[in-house]
C-alpha cells in the first residue's frame, strides 16, 4: 500500500497502534501536538538526539526496515547509558521517501517497538513528513538520573584503569560482510552487531553503582576516537595496550581471511556501543574481589591506564610505545 493512499492520519493511526503503550506517568502520548509525562523531581532528566540519514548510516540494499527502526532508537538509548541514565521515553521523526509503502513504515515501527520494549523506553510521539530524496530519521531520547550519579567524559584522573565492556570488531566486520554481499552466514554475530546493536544499560547502572566509575563513553565512533575525546575533556593522557584489547573471534578470522591489521578493528571500529570507562584501581579492586564467588560477572577488559597530559595520547604493542592517532568515524573529516 501506498503512503499517499492513507495520508498522513492514517499513518499516524497505524503508528500508533504499533508503538502506543500505557505507563502511569503518560499523561498525553501520540496523537496530540505533544507529549506529556509527570516528572519525578527527586531525580534528573537526561536528555540526547540523534539522526541517521539514508547513504551515510545505512544502506537499504541490506538493512531491512524492522532492524532499522531497532538501530535508530538502540544507538540513542545508548547515549543515556553511557551517561549512567535510564531511559524512559523516546520521539522519532521522520522524513520517509516518496518510495516508501506503508509496509515499510509500520516494519520499521515494529523495529522501534522491539528495542523499546527491550530496554523500557515508550515512544510517544514525533513528527513524519515527506522526502524527495532519501530517509532522515531522528531520535530524541528523554530519560533520568539519580542525583549524583551522573558520569560525564570530563571525570578521568591519572592512574585511573581504562576498561572496555565486551569485544570489540564485530561491527566493522558486520558493515564489510553487508557491503560484500558474501559470507553473511558466516558471520552472524557480526551481522547482528551491527545491524541491531544491543545496549548496554545494565552493564552501565552496574559500573555506576558498584564500581563508581569516575568517566564513561560509549563506542560509537571507534576506541581510538573516543579515549581521545575522553581524554581531551578530562585533561590528561593515556597508554592504551593494544594486545589487551578484547576482539571478537569473528573479527579476527575476518581479518586475516583479507590480510587486514587486526588493530584496525581494536581500534577504528565504530557502531560498537560499548562501554569504554576509566575507574580508580582501589575501586575495581574493591569490586573485583566483591565478584570474585559471584555468577553472571560483568565482560570487562582492563586496556590501559590513564597518564598525564603531558605524556600524550598513546598505545603500546610489542613492547614499542606510538602516539595513537583518533581514526575512527568523522562526518565532517575526509
Amino acid at each position: 500500500m501506498r503512503l499517499t493512499e492513507i495520508g498522513e492520519f492514517g499513518l499516524i493511526d497505524r503508528i500508533t497502534r504499533i508503538v502506543n503503550g500505557s505507563k502511569p506517568d503518560i499523561v498525553v502520548g501520540i496523537g496530540d501536538d505533544a507529549a506529556v509525562v509527570r516528572s519525578d523531581l527527586r531525580k534528573l532528566k537526561v536528555l540526547t538526539t540523534d539522526v541517521m540519514v539514508e547513504g551515510i548510516h545505512f544502506n537499504l540494499a541490506y538493512t531491512p526496515f524492522e532492524s532499522l527502526g531497532w538501530k535508530a532508537l538502540a544507538t540513542t538509548i545508548s547515549d543515556v547509558a553511557a551517561m549512567g541514565g535510564i531511559p524512559l521515553y523516546g520521539l522519532v521523526s521522520l522524513a520517509l521517501p516518496v518510495s516508501w509503502n506503508v509496509e515499510n513504515v509500520e516494519l520499521l515501527y515494529k523495529g522501534l517497538k522491539r528495542c523499546g520494549d527491550v530496554y523500557q523506553c515508550t515512544l510517544v510521539g514525533g513528527d513524519t513528513v515527506q522526502s524527495q530524496g532519501m530517509c532522515f530519521i531522528s531520535v530524541a531520547v528523554m530519560g533520568e538520573i539519580e542525583e549524583g550519579s551522573v558520569v560525564r567524559r570530563n571525570g578521568a584522573k591519572e592512574k585511573d584503569l581504562i576498561c572496555v565492556t565486551g569485544e570489540l570488531g564485530g561491527a566493522t566486520v558486520g558493515f564489510e560482510v553487508l557491503e560484500s554481499g558474501q559470507g553473511k552466514d558466516n558471520f552472524p554475530d557480526s551481522v547482528s552487531r551491527f545491524l541491531e546493536p544491543k545496549v548496554r544499560l545494565q552493564e552501565s547502572q552496574q559500573l555506576v553503582k558498584e564500581m563508581h566509575v569516575s568517566s564513561m563513553i560509549d563506542i560509537s565512533d571507534g576506541l581510538s576516537s573516543e579515549i581521545t575525546h575522553l581524554c581531551q575533556q578530562s585533561d590528561c593522557g593515556c597508554i592504551i595496550w593494544e594486545d589487551q584489547i578484547p576482539v571478537s573471534k569473528e573479527a579476527i578470522f575476518w581479518s586475516r581471511g583479507h590480510e587486514k591489521a587486526i588493530s584496525a578493528y581494536a581500534l577504528k571500529s565504530g557502531e560498537e556501543y560499548e562501554l569504554l570507562f576509566t575507574v580508580a584501581r582501589t575501586e575495581f579492586e574493591k569490586w573485583r574481589n566483591s565478584t570474585k564467588n559471584k555468577k553472571n560477572v560483568l565482560n570487562i577488559t582492563v586496556i590501559g591506564e590513564i597518564t598525564r597530559k603531558e605524556e600524550g595520547i598513546c598505545s603500546m604493542k610489542g613492547g614499542k610505545k606510538k602516539q595513537l592517532v583518533p581514526d575512527g568515524w568523522d562526518h565532517f573529516h575526509k
